[in-house]
């Protein structure tokens, strides 16, 4: 029996790539062989996953399918009388993307048509949080089940992660995730606006992610933003090139802070945490499940008021040691949490 994986795309860096990258190595260990296998796959990334074109699946092979957006793989596995497990990651509104990619925006809208089509024809479905959960439930899913996300920390060095005001004078902010208009990294630009108005221009703001070729409108805009606003010394966008270079920024960086206002989980305030930086995120979507009762969420986008929070974060050490303390202990908690037996279960039943 093979258990093969599938997906839209596959991208070495993003939070579904590195799901299936973890679980087929837990799956390894339990004695289960079987591939990754994607719509689209970037040629340097072939090593580790495949075209669905070259899949070759037989009897008694298992199929797990991540869904986030609508693409040829669905309707491709249909074809397939074998048992179907579907891990739901959420699918992006469609509303963010309108003005600035319509293909995509479309591609939104049928992927979540899809999650009818999956009811009907999947055996077992898992949410990798509470918030998606509660979609599938709400879709009439057949006992949709929790299966939390696996972080990998293991493919970074853990030494010198220790806590960035020893070494750090000056606010370096910094924000993980795709450059994409649900990720509101023009609300971040804003913000540094208003920390320069009030604290002058000792600070970086870093935003960190792969833009799709599609969305470069966005893209444009927010480097408008940067030049009208005066802020091509303080802010800058970087383009994600490997994790080596995502490790390196993060110990950079001494405080997380994210606008996004559509999350089915957010594996970047867990990476943030695990490189001991101060998380201050907009409640939106998964974020508050994933924090939990740690770091700081906000409720509504006053600058303001939240550069004042953020201020009190750097100038009072006992805060910000507590805050770093309870994020601590809810990545730990979050890591114990984590099995492969809820799927092995579904697999073997």
């Amino acid at each position: 029996m093979n258990i093969h994986q599938f997906s839209a795309g596959f991208q070495l860096g993003d939070a579904i790539s590195q799901e299936m990258l973890e679980i087929k190595r837990l799956l390894n260990k339990e004695g289960f062989t079987g591939k990754i296998f994607a719509e689209n796959v970037l040629s340097s990334d072939r090593k580790y996953a495949e075209k669905i074109s070259k899949v070759r699946i037989k009897e008694n092979d298992v199929i797990v399918y991540h869904h986030s957006i609508h693409s040829k793989v669905l309707d491709f596995l249909l074809q397939f009388p074998n048992k179907k497990i579907l891990i739901y990651h959420n699918v992006t509104p469609e509303n963010f993307f309108e003005p600035y990619d319509l293909r995509f925006s479309y591609l939104l809208r049928k992927g979540r048509e899809d999650l009818e089509i999956i009811r009907e024809n999947f055996q077992n479905s898992f949410a990798v949080s509470n918030f998606n959960l509660n979609e599938l439930k709400h879709l009439g899913f057949h006992h949709p089940k929790l299966f939390p996300l696996h972080l990998n920390f293991n493919k970074w060095d853990h030494n010198h992660i220790e806590s960035k005001f020893k070494t750090f004078q000056f606010p370096s902010f910094l924000f993980v995730g795709r450059i994409a208009p649900n990720k509101c990294q023009d609300d971040l630009i804003r913000f540094a606006r208003t920390w320069k108005s009030k604290y002058g221009n000792q600070f970086s703001l870093r935003m960190l992610g792969f833009c799709n070729p599609d969305q470069q409108s966005y893209l444009d805009e927010l480097n408008f933003m940067i030049s009208q606003l005066d802020l091509q010394n303080e802010v800058k966008i970087i383009s994600y090139v490997d994790e080596t270079m995502v490790k390196k920024i993060y110990l950079e960086s001494n405080l997380f802070l994210s606008m996004s206002e559509h999350e089915g989980f957010c594996v970047p305030l867990m990476e943030a945490i695990h490189f001991q930086l101060p998380v201050v995120a907009y409640a939106a979507g998964a974020v508050p499940e994933t924090l939990e009762n740690s770091g700081l969420l906000f409720l509504t986008k006053d600058f303001d008021q939240l550069s004042i929070d953020v201020f009190n974060i750097f100038k009072d050490s006992d805060y910000r040691n507590s805050m770093i303390h309870q994020q601590n202990l809810r990545l730990d908690s979050y890591l114990k949490s984590t099995s492969i037996l809820p799927l092995l279960e579904v697999i073997k039943s």
